[in-house]
């Protein structure tokens, strides 16, 4: 061999220096390469790992070409020493140097590219990267066969993921980017540890989008990767190109997740064209949602669908744009293809328009076949046209039908389809109904419930009905059905707008027990909070019965605040409920402190969320110290909108508070035994606590009776008797201790040995047996394999005992582990569990026993009672006063006698027949139930007088029911004296007269007529006779008429009662703008006024008569001066009432005032009526300022204000020993107005007050 034709030293470092040191060169061959017509220049063939370099043969040498393996397409060598690589379409020819027949050097060319090509990509056949390959004869690529076979039998270590490093790599150099060692690390460390097949682009977000493109060509050729995810990623138009790649060439990839990237029509088309390329892809799921497809894309995308080999399993095109167009063309894509009805198990098209006629995919679900979810929401379709295509074919394996936001038909009809009810009856394999927001119909809401009750192929059913604001309506549906829809086992009635429904609600849902999840949240918002209670109530009454299995309760967003007390105040004692969601209520500090308090005694709770609710650090602080001696929570939800507000004003202290609750909750997580003998004591507590009184008080009754009966001497009870009452009394007393020797019971076998913990134990023993048997077989086999893997190595004997005894060592797990494994962490479990049992049965033997022991006494006090005679108890004065009564006293009082069987406190007072007894002194009693309360009802923790107090300007609890006056019933005495206090009388107010009716004939000339009532201003009834006008004791006094005509007295009724009672109606309709209902109490209030008005109208008409017959004569003795001064008085008076009255006429827009009637004050005896006429003007000057300018306008509107204005008055003298009511009130200028003077009620002041000043 010539040494042209041999590489040499000089030319080798040359390639190396040219190359660098980092390129690993795996063969180098020299070989011509024709130039131009017959010439050939000589060449170096360089191959690396992942590309081969075509070299100059000269020093120095420099590179001429260079090609990526898997820019190769195709390798051809139809002579020996012909080699041709056809390369982006191109074909390069080689010749080697060697003698023509010989074909080793290109065969060795050939061999070493393939094996390149199989280290990068160990498990994907040859043909598959480079795709022509043909050399001839066959026999020169056998040994390029056997690698094939060696590396695809799985011989061969591929690597950590399949050899992902390797092939990141690969298409790093290839598309001629950065290799980062952090992305191998984390594939080849992460994912292997957590065995996922699933590459997810957002691990690796962190790069830029050019980086990412070798990651996604990693999985071209990659067996280990299954699942491509990039979703809610904003990839690069080359990123999206090479999954398109990744998609035409992978022969493993069955999951592609697109969702969300931006994707539009266009890139559904290359999707399309890139999976019909690849005939041999697995593709089973393919999920492109939240994407703008729109029709186009999805008419794209049905093609490949429709012709997928194996089917798909997962189709998710929701939130796509697709309208019924595109929906029929991908639903008559699903229908050809006929493995969909076979494997398809996942199909959402939620959030697309479905408006119009979609019959394709009604067609596809009404077919028989095997989706188990069915995501249909958002979609407008018509809900009950969809069930007639489901109850053909989606009624054997459909689990999950989710129908939110969607409407009921669009005819306007209430006929539901037969359809509807039909598929609910007949389903097998319902597990989840998604009914929200929908505006479910009655009929509909019925349909579903009924089919559902009927049902009894299924069970464990999420039913979801939020946001369809059911109402008064469908509230009354569930109530009445929901009982008895067994298969329920979820239930989401959330956002309804139940209100005040949710109560009776509630009420039915609790007989339901199969429900263990309920979410009622949301529908108290609008609810007035007297309401709420009762709706609470409910609630409370629901966790509390003996055999309630709901799990799970969420009344979240209610905004309860202090209504959340009650449901606060139940949880302590509470046996079923695991996870409670009370966020976004308010309750604030209170709350956290009731909610602290329950969890101090509660062992079941495991999930509480409760965020939203206005806690404050002292909250927090009393949740942290409650969960101190809590056991059973593992996970609260870090309340991150009240812990933000705490942060701004104490952070170092939120953290602290935070912290101990989060390091309460690690240690909860990890099992550990509790003991139960707080439990004990809690159950003790409850007992004790309800039924001490009512025992204690039974056991005082029978004693007694018993001991009054022994006095007596009576033997009707009989010995017997009295012995077995007796003997009960014993039970009692020793029944209020009956659980804490129970108690003992249990803590005795305890101290003996308990025979749990004592198997426990002898399990750990043996289980560490077998497992250090297990661990030393293993071991033998392990040297065993290796022996026989290999032989040479391990032939010597010292070499396998080493390697035996190392192992040996290493294999060694403590007894300690195993125990505490077996007996503190699986038997912590156990035994708490054994010890709640022991509570049960020790709390049903308690509280059974104390039930006979209440029931016995109850019906031997009725017993000995009704035996023996006409004395119940022991004897009081008044009793011995009452035992000479007839027979038929007797009999009532045996009739009486049966209340005692029930327990009532009060029975000894309702057979008590001493008359002194009343009804009424029973009412400040507190009163005992008549029943004992069960086991949990009796675990309600009160209502704290905290809570009460920090919320002191809320509303009353209307469910306190209508309150009792205790001294209601007792007798009243009998009113000898009227009362002094005005009382006014709505009886007067009849209809209006005519202010000027009469005023002719009574002001006549010569008339001596007196027109006040005769009786002294100075007298006891002066007041009251003031408040009622001078009409009543006129009318009553048969000798005020001596000289009057029957015209005369009609005018003056018209004149002095017209102006009371325009202004006792302007009062009611000031001050009663709107009828009120009043209550009971109210009304017997109002008929006791009544009855002592009476009386006062008698007792004032008696003074009158009687002072009238004295007033009378001297009236008749008086000179014609002064009966006309009395005249011109009351012209005088009258004259202000008519202008009052004229300037209330003319307000008419103003809201009437409320005013008290003014006395029609005519001449009386004596001088003492001006005095009496000053105290009323001067009220009147004391409330109205003086407006000259407004009088002159009214009376220019209204004349008949100045009928009686000439008209003046005497004065008496005796204006200064009389004191004004409104003297103590400040007096403006003439310009300004009191500060209690209403606007309406300003009266000129100008005219008569001045005159009665100066007179």
């Amino acid at each position: 061999m010539s040494g042209r034709n041999i590489i040499t030293r000089e030319l080798s470092d040359s390639i190396r220096q040219c190359l660098g040191r980092k390129v690993k060169l795996t063969l180098k061959v020299l070989v011509k390469v024709e130039t131009r017509g017959d010439k050939t220049d000589n060449r170096v063939l360089a191959f690396a790992s992942c590309r081969l370099f075509v070299l100059t043969a000269k020093v120095p040498t420099r590179v001429d070409q260079h090609f990526h393996y898997l820019d190769i397409q195709g390798i051809e060598s139809r002579k020996p020493n012909q080699l041709c690589l056809t390369v982006c379409d191109r074909v390069y020819t080689y010749y080697t140097t060697h003698e023509e027949n010989s074909s080793h050097e290109v065969d060795t060319m050939v061999l070493s590219l393939g094996t390149a090509l199989k280290n990068i990509f160990p498990a994907v056949p040859l043909v598959h990267i480079i795709r022509k390959v043909d050399i001839q004869p066959l026999k020169r690529i056998q040994q390029l066969e056997e690698l094939e076979r060696a590396t695809l039998g799985g011989t061969r270590d591929m690597g950590p993921c399949g050899g992902f490093s390797t092939q990141y790599m690969c298409m790093c150099d290839y598309h001629a980017l950065p290799y980062r060692e952090e992305v191998a690390w984390d594939v080849d460390t992460i994912y292997l540890s957590h065995d996922t097949r699933e590459l997810y682009l957002h691990d690796f977000d962190y790069l830029e989008q050019k980086d990412l493109i070798p990651i996604i060509s990693a999985l071209e050729y990659n067996t280990w990767f299954r699942k491509l995810r990039a979703s809610h990623s904003k990839l690069s138009h080359e990123a999206i190109e090479r999954i398109l790649h990744v998609v035409s060439k992978s022969l493993s990839l069955e999951e592609v997740y697109l969702d969300n990237i931006g994707a539009k029509a266009e890139f559904a088309n290359k999707l399309s064209l890139a999976l019909l390329s690849n005939s041999n892809i697995p593709l089973q799921k393919l999920d492109l949602s939240h994407n703008p497809l729109e029709d186009k894309g999805a008419i794209h995308i049905s093609n490949p669908i429709g012709r997928q080999a194996k089917g798909l399993s997962h189709l998710n095109l929701s939130h796509c744009g697709l309208t019924g167009k595109g929906v029929n063309m991908l639903a008559h894509s699903l229908s050809v293809n006929k493995y969909m009805c076979q494997t398809l198990t996942f199909l959402s098209l939620a959030g697309n328009s479905l408006r119009d006629d979609v019959n394709n995919l009604y067609n596809f679900l009404a077919q028989p076949n095997a989706l188990k979810t069915l995501d249909l929401s958002a979609t407008e379709c018509a809900i009950d046209a969809v069930f007639g295509a489901l109850l053909r074919g989606c009624t054997s394996s459909l689990a999950n039908l989710i129908l939110s936001r969607n409407s009921f038909g669009s005819k306007k009809t209430r006929e539901m389809l037969p359809s509807f009810k039909q598929y609910f009856t007949s389903t097998l394999a319902l597990k989840t109904l998604t009914l929200s927001q929908c505006k479910l119909p009655a009929d509909a809401l019925k349909n579903v419930l009924l089919g559902l009750a009927c049902n009894e192929n299924i069970s464990e059913v999420d039913l979801d009905l939020s946001s369809n604001q059911l109402s008064a309506t469908g509230a009354q549906i569930l109530e009445s059905c929901i009982h008895g829809v067994r298969c329920l086992a979820a239930l989401d009635i959330s956002d309804n707008g139940l209100e005040t429904q949710l109560g009776p609600v509630v009420a039915a849902i609790s007989k339901n027990k199969s429900i263990k999840k309920l979410n009622i949240g949301r529908n108290l918002n609008n609810i007035k909070s007297k309401h709420v209670y009762h709706v609470m109530e409910s609630v409370v009454q629901m966790i509390q019965e003996e055999d309630c299995v709901l799990e799970s309760l969420s009344i979240n967003d209610s905004r309860l605040k202090t209504d959340l007390h009650n449901l606060l105040n139940a949880l302590g004692s509470n046996h079923c409920l695991q996870s409670l969601d009370i966020s976004g209520n308010y309750m604030s500090d209170s709350g956290a402190r009731l909610l602290a308090k329950a969890l101090q005694i509660n062992s079941k709770l495991q999930y509480i969320s409760y965020d939203r609710n206005n806690v404050t650090l002292q909250g927090y602080s009393d949740i942290a110290y409650a969960l101190q001696s809590n056991y059973s929570v593992k996970f609260m939800p870090f309340p991150v909108h009240d812990a933000m507000l705490c942060m701004k004003t104490a952070p170092e202290r939120t953290e602290n508070i935070m912290r101990r609750i989060q390091d309460t909750l690690y240690r909860n997580v990890s099992p550990m035994k509790y003991s139960n003998g707080q439990a004990f004591r809690l159950q003790q507590g409850f007992l004790l606590s309800s039924t001490q009184q009512q025992v204690d008080r039974l056991v005082l009754q029978t004693g007694e009776v018993v001991r009054t009966i022994r006095r007596s001497g009576s033997d009707l009870g009989g010995s017997n008797s009295i012995q077995w009452a007796e003997g009960l009394i014993t039970d009692a007393d020793s029944s209020k201790q009956l659980i804490t020797h129970l108690h003992d019971v249990v803590l005795r076998r305890d101290e003996a040995g308990n025979p749990i913990e004592t198997k426990l134990h002898q399990l750990s023993a043996d289980l560490h047996a077998v497992i250090t048997n297990y661990l030393q077989d293993t071991v033998e086999s392990m040297v065993r394999s290796a022996q026989d893997k290999c032989p040479n190595v391990l032939s010597e004997e010292k070499v396998v005992n080493d390697v035996r005894a190392a192992c040996l060592a290493k294999s060694q797990l403590s007894s300690e582990l195993v125990e505490s494994a077996i007996v503190e962490q699986a038997g912590s479990v156990i035994l708490n569990k054994v010890n709640e049992v022991n509570l049960a049965i020790a709390s049903t033997v308690s509280d059974r026993v104390i039930d006979e022991v209440v029931e016995s006494l109850s019906k031997t006090c009725k017993n000995l009672q009704s035996g023996e005679g006409p004395r119940k108890r022991a004897s009081t004065g008044t009793e011995m006063g009452s035992r000479e009564r007839g027979s038929s006293e007797s009999s009532s009082r045996s009739e009486r006698s049966d209340t005692v069987s029930q327990g009532d406190d009060t029975t000894s007072q309702k057979s008590d027949p001493s008359p002194l007894k009343l009804e009424y002194l029973n009412l400040a009693t507190p009163q005992l139930a008549s029943k004992r309360k069960s086991l949990h009802g009796r675990k309600l923790r009160p209502q704290s007088v905290v809570a009460e107090s920090l919320d002191s300007v809320s509303e009353l609890p209307s469910s306190c029911g209508q309150l009792q006056h205790l001294g209601k019933a007792r007798p009243r005495r009998v009113k000898t004296r009227a009362p002094t206090r005005p009382m006014g009388r709505a009886d007067l107010v009849e209809e209006d007269h005519d202010i000027s009716e009469g005023v002719d004939t009574f002001f006549r000339p010569g008339s001596s007529t007196p027109t006040t009532p005769l009786i002294s201003p100075d007298s006891e009834n002066s007041p009251r006779l003031l408040k009622y006008g001078s009409t009543s004791s006129v009318e009553s006094s048969p000798h005020t008429g001596g000289g009057r005509t029957g015209s005369e007295r009609g005018s003056i009724e018209s004149l002095t009662r017209s102006d009371s009672l325009a202004r006792s109606e302007s009062d009611v309709t000031r001050d009663s703008p709107r009828p009120r209902t009043k209550s009971r109490d109210t009304e017997e209030e109002d008929e006791e006024e009544e009855e002592e008005q009476s009386m006062e109208e008698k007792s004032s008409r008696s003074v009158s008569s009687l002072i009238g017959k004295l007033a009378s004569e001297g009236v008749l003795k008086r000179s014609p001066d002064m009966s006309a001064r009395k005249a011109s008085t009351s012209s005088n008076i009258s004259s202000m009432d008519d202008k009052s009255r004229s300037e209330e006429d003319c307000k008419e827009d103003s809201p009437p005032r409320k005013m008290a009637g003014l006395p029609k004050i005519g001449v009386g005896i004596g001088g003492n009526i001006l005095a009496e006429m000053k105290m009323m003007q001067e009220k009147r000057t004391s409330f109205l300022p003086k407006d000259d300018d407004r009088d002159k306008e009214e009376k220019k509107d209204n004349p008949s204000s100045s009928l009686l204005a000439s008209v003046r008055l005497r004065s008496t003298g005796l204006a200064d020993s009389l004191k004004s009511p409104t003297n103590g009130f400040p007096r403006g200028s003439s310009g300004n107005k009191s500060p209690n003077c209403n606007r309406d009620s300003c009266i000129d002041t100008t005219g008569t007050g001045g005159d009665l000043g100066g007179r």
